[in-house]
């Protein structure tokens, strides 16, 4: 029985250290709704939450994962979550665009936005510390309203693609058009005046 037992506890540490290494294997914790309280609980944490569709997050990705590789003070880990298939943790986080990063301390209750730019550089000094000069997050906060200029930089690039044609292409049909017309007009009254003489000389 106590072989049985102590082969039993091996199996299960086996299974914890490839658990472990799986977690670990792009230096970063991949994060859902069945291991979150887990995750915040065991110290701090700076959380990623992005979509796989977004290029903000893709152009991102790179300088990411090379932060994950980084030794970081105060046992800080790096995390994220896909929020297009954790949707409760959107609403929990109040996470309203991608990608949004948050500092998650004392177990998740101290919140940290990250509101640099998406370089390596910037993403260690926040990491390393500049945390702790940052903004307070507030997941009860309301989504901004956004102004009419981000609404439309925020519009898929072929949606800006067709209001381009229609912004451009607008004004140059109505000009066509009434080009068309004073042509025509012009044309008439060339006829007219044509007429007008050959009659005059048959008189």
């Amino acid at each position: 029985t106590k072989v049985t037992m102590r082969g039993f506890i091996l199996l299960a540490m086996e299974l914890m250290m490839c658990r472990a290494v799986e977690e670990g294997k792009w230096g970063w914790i991949d994060i859902d709704t069945s291991n979150v309280d887990q995750v915040i609980q065991e110290g701090p944490i700076l959380v990623k939450f992005f979509a796989p569709w977004c290029s903000h997050c893709k152009a991102m990705a790179k300088d990411f994962h090379k932060l994950a590789q980084e030794e970081l003070p105060d046992g800080i880990r790096v995390g994220r979550v896909d929020s297009t298939k954790n949707p409760a943790l959107n609403k929990r986080f109040g996470i309203h665009g991608y990608p949004t990063l948050l500092m998650l301390t004392d177990e998740g209750k101290e919140m940290r936005s990250y509101n640099g730019d998406r370089s390596f550089s910037s993403l260690l000094e926040f990491a390393k510390g500049g945390w702790r000069a940052s903004p307070l997050h507030d997941p009860t906060k309301p989504r901004p309203k956004k102004s009419f200029s981000d609404q439309v930089q925020s519009l898929p690039w072929t949606v800006k693609a067709v209001g381009l044609l229609f912004i451009v292409g607008l004004p140059l049909s109505i000009f066509a058009a009434c080009y068309d017309v004073y042509v025509e007009k012009k044309r008439r009254e060339e006829k007219r005046a044509e007429r007008k003489a050959a009659s005059g000389k048959a008189d």
